[in-house]
Order: structure tokens, then sequence, then C-alpha cells
């Protein structure tokens, strides 16, 4: 398979997925119908390097894989690392589950409990940790979880994770409520960015149906201003920041439906619809950052980035479905990290942010590698 593969022996055919067939089932290389056994070796391993000095460099002299927890199907979003603690708090993102999850990792093994703020939050979606405080993007609207009633609005939240007392600081634009806030990201001056797609209303997280296209956002806590700053991507989902936050990076799944879902499934899957990763350029101004040079950087071969963080060395990992995609800044893919379950998210832990997690459906996993996540929560 040298040079990526760029001639392939005919015939060969590599099938999108259907509908009802996992994500974790859309990237396997072992599909690929061609008449080279290369493709099935790939299959089972852990890791799949397409840049061979960098992704050497990148996994280490001893990089491991491993599943740390088996968990109900339900999707786990939002993961943050509290390096007071020594905890993940990850988000059970699901119209019937009103408690966040906390993943000791002082014990060993990691252990798993509840973990529900004063008061309770249902739907978090996106996750930051920023000087000590949670910031959650929360999809979730007003509702009746569990017999629990929920009286809230889609927005930003900030919890303690020591008290977790919580509270919105974000729940409008100039009185019109937000769709589904997705995922967040905060720059060195305390602005939070945010994508804000349709998501809570198809999914039966909200009543209130979208008044908002999807779009992103700035807010300064500092003042409550609120402004636009990016709409023309069609579902914008996962949101980051290169180390010196001259780069803005946006990912957009428009390759899921949630209203023409096929049966069982939950939602739609087109491998032909928007699914690519873009970068802007940053531009400081007195009101903060805006954005300018949108620029195709990635498109995902399977699903679509979801969660997007940034490393300590500038590169974007996304967690893509049946991987992760670890990519360049100039947009080069250099490594997957190959899971056997749909993967939602990333997050860089443990107390030199050597460990990066993986949350999704059924499963949490655990990879080390010559990779360390940004210090400060900005990964």
């Amino acid at each position: 398979m040298g040079q990526f593969a760029a001639v392939m022996p005919l015939p060969f055919a590599r099938p999108t997925s259907t509908p009802g067939e996992a994500l974790s089932d859309l990237d396997r290389f072992s599909n690929t119908s061609v008449p080279d056994r290369s493709f099935a070796l790939v299959r089972d391993s852990p890791f799949v390097v397409f840049n061979q000095k960098l992704g050497l460099d990148m996994l280490g002299p001893a990089p491991t894989f491993e599943d740390v927890f088996t968990t109900d199907p339900v999707v786990h979003e939002a993961p943050i690392y509290v390096p007071e603690l020594n905890v993940l708090i990850v988000s059970q993102f699901s119209p019937d589950i009103l408690d966040q999850v906390l993943i000791n990792l002082t014990n060993t093994p990691p252990t798993m409990e509840p973990f529900r703020p004063n008061p309770p939050i249902f739907g978090v979606n996106g996750g930051r940790f920023s000087n000590g405080t949670m910031y959650w993007a929360v999809a979730g609207g007003d509702a009746v979880v569990n017999g629990t009633p929920i009286v809230q609005a889609p927005g930003i939240y900030a919890i303690d994770p020591v008290t977790r007392a919580s509270k919105p600081i974000l729940n409008n634009y100039f009185g019109q409520r937000f769709n589904s806030p997705d995922d967040l990201v905060i720059d060195a001056a305390g602005d939070i960015f945010f994508t804000d797609p349709q998501y809570a209303f198809q999914m039966n997280l909200s009543q209130f149906p979208p008044v908002l296209n999807q779009q992103t956002y700035r807010f300064r806590p500092a003042t409550g201003e609120v402004s636009l700053i990016e709409g023309e991507i069609g579902i914008p989902n996962g949101i980051a920041l290169s180390p010196d936050e001259k780069t803005m990076y946006i990912s957009d799944t428009s390759s899921t439906d949630f209203l023409n879902h096929a049966p069982d499934v939950g939602f739609s899957y087109k491998s032909n619809a928007p699914k690519a990763v873009y970068a802007f350029d940053t531009v400081e101004s007195p009101a903060g950052k805006y954005l300018l040079n949108k620029r195709p950087l990635w498109f995902p071969g399977e699903f679509g980035a979801d969660g997007l963080h940034v490393s300590e060395d500038g590169y974007i990992v996304g967690a893509t479905g049946g991987s992760v995609d670890i990519v360049t800044p100039a947009g080069e893919l250099v490594l997957k990290i190959q899971a056997n379950y749909t993967v939602i998210n990333v997050q860089f832990a443990g107390p030199d942010l050597d460990e990066l997690w993986l949350f999704g459906v059924g499963k949490i996993s655990r990879a080390k590698l010559n990779l360390r996540g940004l210090e400060g929560g900005r990964s």
C-alpha cells in the first residue's frame, strides 16, 4: 500500500455505509474489495500510520490502546479533564438520562460514578475547563427526565467541579432560544466560542422547534455580549483553537440526518454530503476574535468529525466515527486510532496530559502515545 495506495489494482471498490451499519464499521480498510491482502491486515490494528516519520514519532516507543469501561449503549459526550481532582467528567447524552459521569483517574484501575450538578443539567453536548470552572454547551431544554422536572433553556452553563454548583451564563440570542449548543472552546481572553446546530429538537432533547440558523457564536461572559462569527457551515459541530489561537477549526456534520432517519438507527448517514473540517484565520478586534479566510482542511473518510481537539504541538484530533483521526495543521492525515465502537469525542487527561481518552457508544477507551494536550484545558 505504498504511496497512500494512490493507484489500486483493479478491480476495486470501497462501499459506503448503509442505514443500520455501525459507524465503527465505516472505515475498516478490509471492507475494500481489492486483490491485495494488505488492506485486511490493518482491520484489527489499533493504530494505522499514514505519514511514517510523523506517525512513528507520534506513536513513541510503546504505544498502548485499551478499552477501560463497557457501558450502556448511550452516547458519551462533553468530556472534561479536571486536573485539581484528577477526574474526567463526561455527559451521558440521552433524552432519558439526567446524571453525568465522573471517572476517577487516581484509582487503579479508574472507577466510574454518577455526577450531578446542583441544580441538575440535562442534555450536555460539549465542554471545556478553564480557570477552575467547567463550561458546558447544553442542548437540552425543558423536560421531565425519569420523573424529575428540569426547567432550563439550551445555552452555556458554568459548573464548579468541587461544589457542583451550576448556573446558566447564556441562554438566548436577543430573546430567541438557541437551537442546540453543541461544542465550545475558550480563548486566553476568556471568550467562549460555540456551535449551535439543530440536533436537540430532532433528538427529542428539546420541545422547542428551532428559530435560529445553524451557526457559530462568540460570547464574552464579562459583558454578556454574544455575536455571530460564522453562518455558512451547514451543520457546525466540533470547534477548536490552535495553540497560538491564530487558527480556529470548525467541523461540518451535514452528513447526518436526524429528521429522516432509518428505523432503529436514530439518523441517516450520507457519505457524499458535506463533512469537512474547516480552518479560519482569527483576527483580533475590540469585541474579540472574528474569522477570515475559510478553507477546507480535512475531509474525514468516514462519518465526520464530531469532537474536535488540538494537541500541545498543534495536531488536530477528531473523533470521526469508528476511529480518531490525527491531522497536521496543514490537513495531512498522520495517524488513525481505530476503535471497535462508534467514537464521538476525545479528551487529553492525566497529570501530564499524555493520555488520550476516547468516548462513544457503549465503550470508553484510553490510548497512550507521544502526544500531549494543551495546558489549561484548552485542548
